[in-house]
């Protein structure tokens, strides 16, 4: 079928976006990282550990579908490998991301002598930071660093287990890892704002292990908020304009405290598919809102399927006040069916026109 003609260019569209400016219709922030790889004929892991093909995957990926212009380089698993643990690259199957084979922390006794990676000389993904930043500069469009917030950060080091039971029996001690993370992550924005600038990179707080089902909303209160806040102060001191803060899984109850944090003018939050967007245009009223198909649709459901989650998206979504993008509530599953992908454009054509 023919989409209607846009009316305006995809970057333009993004800037307008950022200066609260009107635009013609809802992009579609892809959230597409091994599923771009896999697209151009590229295994998962080359789009975590390839920056090249990484950027080419993704901008070729984004030219074929129309995407946003705003492309994502990081992982999950962040600061496990970049601390000293060890990771293995998806591989076979079932695997679609970097996953730890060994934490860096393992007891109680391991967390003081826990060194803080020096960023110029740190390894893990910090070379492939830069090396994709460098290729990125290159193109049009934004793109985003996954800097990933300092609690998911923490669970990465020592174990999302360990980081649980050591909140009830040894607070002390999480308070020390997180401090640590939080330094680092610090240091990292203000080394990428130095050597790259702030005007096209755009960090990516990501935090999944905040999500209710794992800690309480006091326990987000005491552990989580304080040291994302910081580390957001930190961003904005550093030159950055924009925070995309991917509130991962249902963490309906911690919104309050998310609230809190300072995101940008505007930021953009990234909505999980468990929580109403409704409850994230109510709490970020001032913000961007991406979201929040649900992934598993995605994967396993039929187009109609994809497309009716779209339109309730999109009819929630077009109200929110600093605008809206229409995206998957988490990252689009690596092998979903692209006829799947495709029916979210066709949804935007259908009912995403603002003028």
């Amino acid at each position: 079928m023919q989409f209607k003609k846009d009316r305006m260019g995809s970057v333009e569209r993004i800037k307008a976006m950022l200066n609260r400016q009107p635009v013609d219709r809802v992009p579609f922030f892809s959230f597409a990282q091994g599923f771009s790889t896999l697209n151009v004929g590229y295994p998962i892991a080359d789009y975590y550990r390839d920056p090249e093909r990484s950027v080419y995957a993704l901008k070729k990926t984004e030219e074929q579908y129309n995407y946003a212009p705003i492309t994502l380089y990081g992982y999950a698993a962040f600061c496990a490998w970049e601390f000293g643990g060890e990771l293995k690259w998806p591989e076979g199957e079932f695997s679609q991301a970097p996953a730890t084979t060994r934490y860096p922390v393992n007891s109680l006794e391991e967390i003081d002598s826990l060194e803080i990676p020096k960023i110029e000389e740190a390894g893990g993904f910090i070379p492939l930071f830069t090396q994709f930043s460098e290729i990125h500069e290159k193109y049009p469009g934004y793109y985003l660093i996954g800097i990933e917030a300092p609690f998911v950060g923490s669970g990465n080091i020592c174990g999302v287990t360990n980081l649980t039971r050591w909140i009830i029996k040894a607070p002390e001690a999480v308070h020390k890892i997180l401090r640590k993370v939080t330094d680092f992550k610090i240091e990292l924005v203000r080394y990428l704002a130095k050597k790259f600038g702030t005007e096209k990179m755009l960090p990516w707080v990501g935090d999944a292990t905040a999500s209710n089902v794992i800690i309480s909303p006091k326990m987000f209160q005491e552990f989580a908020m304080p040291y994302t806040k910081e580390l957001h102060e930190n961003i904005l001191d550093a030159g950055y304009k924009h925070i995309v803060a991917h509130i991962c899984g249902e963490q309906t109850k911690n919104y309050p405290y998310w609230a809190q944090i300072p995101m940008g003018d505007p930021g953009l939050i990234s909505v999980s598919h468990e929580v109403d967007l409704n409850t994230a245009i109510k709490y970020f009223p001032n913000d961007i809102i991406l979201g929040n198909i649900n992934p598993s649709v995605i994967q396993a459901g039929t187009a109609d399927e994809v497309y009716g989650l779209a339109v309730e998206c999109l009819k929630k979504g077009m109200k929110a006040p600093a605008g809206f993008m229409l995206a998957p509530g988490c990252e689009l599953p690596a092998k979903a069916p692209p006829y799947n992908v495709w029916t979210c454009m066709k949804a935007i054509d259908d009912f995403g026109w603002y003028e």
